[in-house]
C-alpha cells in the first residue's frame, strides 16, 4: 500500500500497487475518542444534541448510538492530598432516591460520593475514604455530617456556614416578627455577616449574652393543651413562641463553631464557593438535560465534577 492523497474529509488515502483498489485506513481508538470529546461537549456545554449533529454533519440518531456505551462509564474522583488542607463540603439533592456528597479544596474538586439520601451513614462511608486529616472544614451544619465529621476527625477544626444560619434563624423569625424579643434577635443575626474582628465579636457577644438573659423566662414560656394527653395521662405541651424559641436554639447551637474564622483568617466563613460555582452549574446541567434517568443523571453529574478537579 502506498499513500494515495487524500478524501473529500481531508483523511489518508492508501493505494495497492497489485490491485490499483484505495483504501482509507479506520483508527477505531481514534474514533472512539473523538466520540467521548463529543459527548463531554454536549453533557457539559450548551449545545442540544439537534445542534451538535447539524454542527458536524450527522443524524441525531447517529449521535445516540455514539453516545450510548458511555453512559455506562462513570468517571471516579482523583485522590488528592488534602492533609492540613481546608476543605468546604456539602451535599446536593439530586432526586428523591439520590443526591452527592461533594468535598472541595483550593477551589477545585477534592473528590465526591454519590448515595441515597445525606445522612450519617453516607457521609460516615465518604469520610472513611479519605486517607490523609485536613486542618479545617467549611460546612453547612447537618447533623448527621457533623457527627460523622468528629468521628472520623477528632480535633479537627469545623466552621459553619453563616450564611446558612442566618437563613434558617431569619426563615423562623420571618421579616416582621411582632414580638419585641424576636425583633431584638433578628437584628442579632443580620450583625452576624458584619463581624470582621474580634473586638467586632465582643460587642457582638454581650449584646446576645444580655439579650438571652432577659429574654430566658420569655423563651421558656410554654402551652398546655387540656384537651390533649400523653399515654400516661399527662398535658401534651408546646413552646408558646415556638418559632423564636427553634431560632435561638439554632443560633446558640452553632455559636461554637460560629466564628473559627476569626482565629484563622485563612478559613473562609461561608460555603458560598461550592453553592455558587459547583452546586448552581450541576443544577444547571441537570434542568439542560432534564428528562434524564437517576443513573444517567449520576454520569452526568460525575462528568461535570471531574472537570472542575
Amino acid at each position: 500500500m502506498q499513500k494515495w492523497g487524500k478524501n473529500r474529509s481531508g483523511s489518508a488515502r492508501f493505494r495497492c500497487k497489485y490491485c490499483s483498489k484505495t483504501k482509507t485506513r479506520k483508527r477505531l481508538d481514534l474514533s472512539k475518542k473523538d466520540q467521548f470529546e463529543l459527548f463531554q461537549k454536549w453533557i457539559l456545554g450548551k449545545l442540544s444534541k439537534d445542534e451538535i449533529a447539524q454542527k458536524y454533519s450527522v443524524n441525531r440518531k447517529t449521535l445516540t448510538r455514539w453516545f450510548a456505551s458511555f453512559w455506562n462509564e462513570e468517571p471516579v474522583p482523583k485522590q488528592i492530598n488534602i492533609a492540613n488542607k481546608i476543605l468546604t463540603i456539602d451535599g446536593k439533592y439530586i432526586d428523591k432516591n439520590g443526591s452527592v456528597l461533594v468535598v472541595a479544596c483550593n477551589k477545585k474538586v477534592a473528590s465526591w460520593h454519590f448515595t441515597q439520601r445525606e445522612n450519617y451513614s453516607s457521609w460516615v462511608a465518604f469520610f472513611s475514604s479519605f486517607i490523609h486529616i485536613p486542618f479545617a472544614i467549611v460546612c453547612d451544619g447537618q447533623k448527621g455530617m457533623i457527627k460523622a465529621l468528629k468521628e472520623r476527625f477528632p480535633g479537627v477544626i469545623i466552621q459553619r456556614c453563616q450564611f446558612h444560619v442566618m437563613k434558617y434563624c431569619l426563615a423562623k423569625l420571618t421579616k416582621k416578627p411582632e414580638s419585641v424579643a424576636a425583633q431584638e434577635l433578628r437584628f442579632l443575626v443580620l450583625q452576624i455577616s458584619l463581624i470582621k474582628t474580634k473586638e467586632h465579636f465582643k460587642l457582638w457577644f454581650q449584646e446576645y449574652a444580655y439579650w438571652r438573659k432577659t429574654r430566658q423566662d420569655f423563651l421558656k414560656e410554654k402551652t398546655y393543651q387540656t384537651h390533649n394527653l400523653t399515654p400516661t395521662g399527662k398535658q401534651k405541651w408546646h413552646y408558646t413562641h415556638g418559632r423564636l424559641h427553634a431560632a435561638h436554639s439554632h443560633l446558640k447551637n452553632a455559636l461554637p463553631n460560629l466564628f473559627k474564622y476569626l482565629l484563622y483568617p485563612q478559613i473562609p466563613n461561608t460555603t458560598n464557593f461550592v453553592e455558587g460555582a459547583i452546586n448552581a452549574q450541576m443544577q444547571e446541567k441537570l434542568r439542560f438535560h432534564r428528562g434524564l434517568k437517576l443513573h444517567k443523571r449520576r454520569i452526568l453529574i460525575a462528568h461535570f465534577l471531574s472537570s472542575k478537579q
